[in-house]
């Protein structure tokens, strides 16, 4: 996995903004990687995640999208939050871990346009898309260009 956009800085300004949010604390998401427009985070999933089939909650699948893409926006915005995401479930997450990966498509003046894919991750690392994410995210700081502060 190439995670060569890869910014320390950034990173470590997002896990700092991370640990002053309750619901991000509480959901156990993991960030692996930011910079240039770009996010990976992880979770693994608990019972406490999981609707009555056993699958992974709709709602903690469009959490980690909509962080995904908030946290890619952040990177090249700056201070954000989000306006309006969309998800399109392809399958069910059925795995004790996801993976999103989400990437800026386009950053305006006041808004930032992203993606993100999710996966479901099996013990042997095989990748499978359970979701799309499409995310308009508003800008409201200072720029985060090269670090956030």
């Amino acid at each position: 996995m190439d995670m060569s956009f890869s910014n320390p800085v950034v990173e470590e300004a997002l896990r700092r903004s991370a640990q002053s949010s309750g619901f991000n604390r509480w959901s156990g998401m993991r960030l692996l990687a930011a910079g240039a427009g770009q996010v990976w985070l992880e979770i693994a999933i608990r019972e406490d995640q999981t609707q009555h089939h056993g699958f992974v909650h709709g709602g903690i699948v469009g959490a980690l999208a909509d962080t995904a893409c908030s946290w890619a926006a952040a990177t090249v915005a700056g201070d954000v939050v989000t306006s309006t995401y969309t998800v399109q479930f392809h399958a069910p997450a059925n795995t004790a871990l996801l993976l999103a990966r989400a990437t800026v498509i386009k950053q305006g003046k006041r808004n930032v346009s992203a993606e993100a894919q999710l996966f479901a991750v099996d013990e042997d690392g095989a990748e499978r898309r359970v979701a799309t994410a499409l995310a308009l995210i508003a800008t409201v700081g200072a720029a985060a260009r090269g670090g956030a502060s």
